[in-house]
């Protein structure tokens, strides 16, 4: 998968180039254990989780919490323990074949995404098809 594509002097950047680049905090980071339930989905014959969860604490010593839904047609909400608010990006878009063009350069990009936390803890609603990267 090319993270860009260029036609002479003409560069795009693609999904897969946004996606690397979200999860840009966790280079020297070190893993943390976090533990996830959530249900399957079925895409023909296969059977996927629908959420998956990575969990470090940055090189700069703040926590970062990388979360996937890949159910294409569902938005995930994740119920944590956590009790801090977060900041992030998330990347998804229109479909699950939907890409950037040079005609159309900005299809898919990330956006900021926020979240409190609530009575019970940090909630996270995650989009269908979706990348989120937040940190606190």
């Amino acid at each position: 998968q090319a993270m860009a594509l260029t036609d002479g002097p003409r560069m795009v950047l693609t999904p897969t180039y946004y996606a690397f680049d979200l999860y840009r905090p966790f280079k020297g980071a070190t893993p943390l254990k976090a533990t996830l339930q959530a249900p399957s989905f079925s895409t023909g014959d296969i059977e996927l989780p629908t959420l998956q969860v990575s969990v470090a604490r940055g090189a700069d010593g703040k926590l970062v919490l990388a979360l996937v839904n890949l159910d294409p047609a569902r938005p995930a909400r994740v119920a944590t323990n956590l009790t801090s608010a977060v900041t992030g990006r998330v990347l998804t878009g229109a479909a699950m074949d939907s890409h950037n063009t040079f005609e159309k350069p900005q299809t898919i990009v990330p956006a900021p995404f926020s979240a409190k936390p609530g009575p019970q803890g940090l909630v996270l609603d995650l989009p269908p098809r979706s990348v989120v990267v937040v940190g606190m």
